[in-house]
């Protein structure tokens, strides 16, 4: 009954998760996101994910800062971004290793935690087209979606391989739509430069 319960709220919040995927707005795709930590924390705790719990944790944290401290205070956000990535990386190691008896697919969070932290703070600390930036964190997403899928399967929470599978499908497809728009533009301006 507990597997059942945990699998649907982890349902939900991989859908909610998913559907940032879709998404342009930086703050709505950290929105969606961050509903599904929450339930992915209680599914987690529920299966004794400990190492994925302690990933959605600071990821959790991480978004709130992104999306409540002022953007043009940069380095704030980069200190917390980096502090919170330090510690998701060093309690999700000690967390595996002592309650999970240091399973290796324990690790495949960590590591998402590392490439997607790294991805969003590119996005939201670099000077860059918005196309630019969706691009950065919509590989970060394939990225983090191939691990966390994986790690899905070992702790029997289904609907993280499934809507992790869907996310990296999304992210694809939002990044070809990127190629697409940005050769257009080249291609317009090309053209006006030709014209003058």
């Amino acid at each position: 009954m507990i597997l059942i319960i945990a699998n649907v709220l982890s349902f939900i919040g991989n859908a909610l998760f998913t559907l940032s995927s879709i998404l342009k707005s930086k703050k709505k795709i950290l929105l969606f996101q961050s509903t599904n930590h929450v339930l992915a924390i209680i599914s987690e705790i529920m299966t004794t994910a400990y190492s994925g719990v302690v990933q959605e944790v600071v990821a959790l944290i991480r978004n709130f800062v992104m999306l409540f401290v002022d953007s043009k205070n940069k380095i704030l956000k980069l200190i917390i971004t980096i502090v919170c990535v330090l510690i998701a990386v060093v309690v999700g190691i000690i967390i595996n290793y002592y309650l999970s008896d240091n399973v290796w697919y324990g690790y495949l969070p960590v590591i998402a935690t590392i490439i997607y932290s790294t991805g969003v703070t590119l996005a939201f600390m670099i000077n860059m087209h918005e196309l630019q930036c969706e691009f950065v964190i919509k590989l970060s997403l394939i990225l983090n979606g191939i691990l966390w899928g994986t790690y899905g399967f070992f702790v029997k929470l289904y609907p993280i391989m499934i809507f992790n599978g869907l996310t990296i499908i999304l992210s694809i497809i939002s990044i070809v739509r990127v190629f697409v728009i940005h050769n257009k533009n080249k291609k317009l301006r090309r053209e006006k430069e030709e014209s003058i």
